[in-house]
């Protein structure tokens, strides 16, 4: 196995996205580095004899057995736990519970699997039907940087495989030899891999017992492999202690990139999907926005068109009355707005549609928890609630009798009116629901202008003489006439425009997060690439 710079390694956690993962790792290696001692941790699932293991190779050895040391069939040990014997550390962890949902079963099989992360060499025990359920973790933990040196292998409770020693020794070591070779085979082990099989209670002798007499298994030394197993130890004791903990510390760095690694792929698997939902949101709010535009562009483009015909008539009638001055400009006014608000209509409609088919998408409810995240909520992500996309047609109407009324009352207005004529804008002002396409009458809001024509009109009724002035203050007073209807319609149109947009940017907000989730693609790409580099 190669090698692993521990700087370059530590480095490289210091600039993983999402914050330095340095301290942390060096810390835990620097607590298992006090310990002056071999490491030895046994693992395996729950009733594969490991706590027994460990009673055996104490009692053996003549160290009292600790009282948090329990001999049970049934799952009963929740914590990793440690105790010397003879130059070594002996540490019992939970049993592994593959597949268990319950909180305690998780945490069980998460404390054992970090435990084996960090120790010198980890003896793996199965029952005599060799892995069944942990096969695959199994699997996993050879494949993840362990040698011959430090992963070692325990075939437990070999009395219970079917054949009686007693009756048998021949037989019982060959069984023994077969289930060894299938261990190795199912995992895959070089036959570098040390394989012990142990009874290491033969026939429950000592049970569940924690003050045991070494002479109670004395009729099964010569055969039950418990002495093998405890001469390794003390080989391992009596070793290069340095050589040892610097290849452990080498395993154990190796192993935190690797699973830094593919931690770093799942965030990467799961981002894709995220950027291309938000992405296609981006897509989809670009073309809402274009299509918004050239709403509104038109718009714009008609109402000059259509005002000037409209005043056209107004200044050439000569008329003194104001309702034919209004009657005159408000068809003109309530056909623009009613043409080019379907067209608002359709628009919202269709931003509507795309983001029922949006929220639809299985990528949705991720990325909302995504926003959640984002905003730093200590509630649970809940998705956004959008609220239903109504008809866009009496909102334009009342937006434009608002603009109206604000410019009546403004300074503008003000100092054009006259006061008779004021009382009646001030009346029509008070009114409660106003718009263009229920039948309201707006000639309170035109009275301003209205004014002006008429006052106007009686000017050039008096001074009819002068012909060519009469055409040039026609020419100036219907432009005027129009720059101002003008201005007031598209304040009013600006507005709904601008809500729509605001419905665009409500519909598209996950589009804001499309640059961020290229930015953390990326920055995974390069640090998984690093990582790799490492390993």
């Amino acid at each position: 196995m190669n090698d692993i710079d521990v700087l370059k390694v530590n480095e490289w956690l210091a600039s993983l996205p999402g914050g330095s993962l340095a301290e942390n790792y060096a810390e835990q290696w620097q607590q298992f580095d006090s310990i002056d001692a071999p490491v030895f941790t046994i693992f395996g699932s729950y009733d594969t004899g490991k706590s027994s293991l460990i009673r055996r190779l104490l009692v053996d050895s003549e160290v009292r057995v600790p009282d948090w040391l329990t001999i049970s069939a049934r799952h009963e040990t929740f914590d990793v736990n440690g105790v010397e014997l003879t130059g070594v550390v002996l540490r019992d962890t939970p049993g592994l519970a593959i597949g268990a949902k319950d909180a305690r079963g998780v945490m069980n099989t998460q404390r054992a699997t970090e435990a084996i992360g960090l120790t010198d060499i980890a003896i793996i025990t199965v029952t005599t039907q060799l892995a069944t359920g942990e096969h695959q973790v199994l699997r996993e933990i050879v494949g993840s940087g362990w040698t011959s040196d430090s992963l070692w292998f325990s075939i437990s409770r070999f009395d219970e495989a079917g054949i009686d020693p007693d009756d048998d020794l021949e037989g019982y070591r060959q069984l023994a030899a077969r289930k060894a070779v299938e261990l190795s085979e199912s995992l895959e082990l070089s036959a570098e891999y040390p394989i012990f099989v142990v009874a290491q209670d033969f026939a429950q002798m000592a049970g569940s017992a924690r003050d045991v007499d070494a002479e109670v298994w004395d009729d099964s030394r010569q055969w039950d492999g418990m002495d093998a197993l405890s001469a390794a130890i003390k080989r391992v004791a009596a070793s290069d202690f340095v050589a040892l903990r610097a290849s452990t510390e080498r395993r154990y760095w190796r192993q935190t990139v690797a699973r830094i690694v593919a931690e770093l792929r799942t965030q990467l698997d799961a981002c894709a999907p995220l950027a291309a939902q938000a992405d296609a949101t981006a897509g989809r709010r670009r073309q809402s926005l274009v299509a918004l535009e050239s709403v509104d562009s038109a718009a714009r483009d008609d109402l000059r068109g259509a005002l000037g015909e409209a005043t056209r008539r107004v200044v050439e009638s000569g008329v003194l009355d104001q309702s034919e001055v209004v009657a005159i400009l408000r068809p003109t006014l309530v056909d623009w707005f009613g043409k080019h608000q379907r067209e608002l209509d359709r628009l919202r409609q269709d931003v509507g549609k795309s983001a029922e088919r949006q929220r639809n998408q299985p990528s949705w409810g991720k990325l909302e928890g995504l926003v959640a995240k984002i905003a730093d909520s200590n509630e649970p992500a809940a998705a956004v609630q959008l609220t239903a996309f109504a008809p866009h047609v009496s909102m334009v109407g009342a937006l434009l009798i608002k603009r109206l009324r604000d410019f009546e009352r403004g300074p503008k207005g003000a100092s054009s009116g006259k006061g008779a004529n004021r009382g009646s804008a001030s009346r029509c002002s008070e009114q409660n629901a106003w718009s263009l396409s229920d039948g309201a009458d707006i000639a309170a809001f035109l009275l301003p202008i209205v004014v002006q024509i008429a006052a106007w009109v009686d000017e050039v009724r008096m001074n009819r003489a002068v012909a060519s002035q009469e055409q040039k203050s026609r020419d100036e007073q219907r432009g005027k006439l129009t720059a101002a209807v003008s201005a007031i319609a598209l304040d009013s149109w600006s507005e709904a425009i601008s809500e729509v947009r605001n419905e665009i940017d409500d519909a598209g907000v996950h589009a804001e997060l499309s640059e961020g989730l290229h930015d953390s693609i990326a920055k995974l790409q390069i640090a998984i690439s690093e990582g790799e580099g490492l390993l």
